[in-house]
């Protein structure tokens, strides 16, 4: 009988850590947002400048000082996301691409 309670006792653990870690998830996973866009525009600035301008449109935006380069992609839905130049230099603009992103920050970019 004593074996019975414990192993009754260990399986509602369980299945509260179970609870716990499904819930836990699928808060993190109505955060994300996934848009299916087109790339409208690439901002590219020199190192340790505030200002980027863009390929195709010549216009500029201020972008946040970093070392190094500083690059932004906007897309059709008129989000703009600072991204890493080399990690994305392969994308042009009007390229169909799907974006994910969490708090106005890019979390995976890539091609449909």
């Amino acid at each position: 009988m004593n074996k019975v309670i414990i192993k009754i006792c260990i399986i509602v653990i369980l299945l509260g850590i179970l609870i716990i870690l499904l819930t836990h998830t699928l808060k993190d996973g109505e955060m994300l947002e996934k848009d299916k866009v087109t790339l409208h525009e690439k901002y590219f600035a020199p190192s340790q400048s505030a200002v980027a301008v863009g390929v195709k449109s010549k216009k500029e935006i201020e972008v946040a000082e970093r070392e190094g380069k500083s690059c932004v992609m906007e897309f059709s839905n008129k989000k703009r996301f600072e991204v890493d130049c080399d990690k994305y230099l392969d994308f042009k603009v009007g390229d169909k691409v799907v974006i994910t992103y969490k708090n106005q920050k890019l979390v995976k970019l890539g091609k449909k």
